[in-house]
């Protein structure tokens, strides 16, 4: 057998390095090729790699959190023999040895009653007597090491993986880009009409039909009568990017911190097919199993804080994303129609938008856009109740 070493390929973001996450295999173990035995994280995904030939793994190149660059050597492999090799060819196994019988714990008679009243195990104290033999102090000194320690009134955990890319982009984001907020309302009434009437179809489809794929859908329907917020800053080049793809980003709170994985070609989608697309990748945000093809190219970013009871916030945006659209819960309130005091279910929404790229005329002509197609949103689905195209 030889050891051969393997350097970190390209994952296809074009990214210079890596963050490793964890090793799924120690020093010692074999493995079979593309057998997964580690996971790295790159821009908001951690992706799985796999084992580059077949054998005993003799090195390994990094640890947990820290990074590795592509093209440098990250594992060493002592690659199997080529197929046909005779076993009588491989060294024999040593004969196994019977394991030797537990001596006695040399103690003092009194040691041995207070470790007895004490409910102290004599294997584990080690003894400072003749011979190494455990005297009555030895004991006492075991048994108070093991009182419980202080509590620690602060824990200090390592800036690392998705918790620091986030912190990097959000970082980025609030120094390099003027924000603006503004807040509006929305009767929801129906909204909630069409979603009750779509979820049948949806259940009998194997779909979870939330608010969120209709919300995509009337932004994508926004966005097209509105390019400047589908849009990006070029800065150097000082060119605003008109994006003619709808790439949505979803945000989504993991255990891990904030990721944001995207809808892509999300016009393309009817709201059966949004709600189907959404839930598969909230759910692999979730799990920290998102692809690097599912989380890059977003061109507008949703984050919905109605699952979780918000009402009202701002965000910031993802660079180079030019706006963002806070979501809030829908929820009974008293508001006025017809000179009378009534409760309707309101749906707040935050807009956010970069002020380098849009003024408030912009942004509020967006969001009169987007109300009225989530207060009429029957124009959201085809005739058959899901389409939308």
């Amino acid at each position: 057998m030889a050891e051969v070493e393997f350097a970190m390929p390209d994952v296809g973001e074009g990214l210079a390095e890596v963050e490793l996450v964890r090793w799924l295999v120690a020093v010692g173990d074999h493995v079979q090729e593309n057998q997964p035995i580690a996971e790295v994280e790159t821009d908001k995904a951690v992706v799985e790699m796999p084992a580059p030939a077949t054998g005993r793994l003799t090195w390994q190149g990094a640890q947990p959190g820290q990074r590795i660059r592509v093209g440098q050597v990250w594992v060493r492999l002592e690659v199997d023999a080529p197929a046909g090799q005779s076993p009588a060819d491989r060294p024999a196994a040593p004969p196994e040895q019977p394991p030797p019988s537990p001596a006695r714990v040399q103690a003092s008679p009194a040691a041995r009653r207070l470790a007895q009243e004490l409910g102290v195990v004599l294997e584990e104290v080690r003894g400072t007597g003749p011979g190494g033999r455990i005297m009555v102090e030895d004991v006492q000194r075991h048994a108070a090491a093991r009182r419980p320690a202080p509590v620690e009134e602060e824990e200090r955990v390592p800036l690392r993986g998705i918790r620091r890319r986030m912190a990097d982009t959000m970082t980025l984001s609030a120094r390099t880009i003027p924000h603006v907020s503004g807040f509006h309302e929305v009767d929801a009434a129906a909204l909630v009409a069409v979603r009750e009437r779509l979820r049948p179809q949806a259940e009998a489809a194997g779909v979870r039909l939330t608010y969120l794929p209709l919300l995509v859908r009337a932004t994508v329907l926004a966005l097209r009568d509105h390019p400047y917020l589908n849009a990006s800053l070029d800065e150097d080049a000082q060119v605003i990017v008109l994006k003619k793809a709808y790439h949505i980003g979803i945000a989504v709170a993991s255990p891990e911190g904030l990721v944001v994985p995207v809808v892509h070609h999300a016009d393309r989608l009817g709201i059966l097919d949004l709600a189907r697309r959404i839930e598969e990748l909230v759910a692999r945000a979730r799990a920290g199993r998102l692809s690097p093809d599912q989380v890059r190219g977003g061109t507008f970013t949703i984050t919905n804080v109605g699952p979780a009871g918000g009402w009202f916030g701002t965000s910031l945006i993802r660079p180079p994303e030019v706006a963002i659209l806070g979501v809030g819960r829908i929820e009974e309130r008293a508001v006025v129609r017809g000179g009378q005091i009534v409760a309707r279910p309101i749906l707040p929404l935050t807009l956010t938008f970069d002020h380098r790229v849009l003024d408030g005329e912009a942004a509020l002509a967006f969001v009169r856009t987007l109300r009225g197609l989530l207060e009429a949103p029957d124009g959201l689905v085809d005739p058959g109740g899901t389409d939308g195209r």
